[in-house]
């Protein structure tokens, strides 16, 4: 269910991951095997970076 509501884009990468009760590499590896894309997008990015540079 958490992989559906993932890809539908309807919860995060955490929360997806924290209602499968899987680790962020367990469920990267999950939507790998289901040919699932992870939603990524420039804004993220930005915000990663700007978190990196704190």
């Amino acid at each position: 269910m958490a992989v559906s509501l993932y890809r539908e884009g309807i919860l995060s990468f955490g929360k997806a991951r924290e209602i499968a009760d899987l680790s962020r590499r367990e469920f990267h590896q999950l939507l790998g095997d289901q040919q699932i894309e992870r939603h990524y997008t420039s804004d993220d990015l930005e915000a990663n970076r700007a978190t990196l540079h704190e």
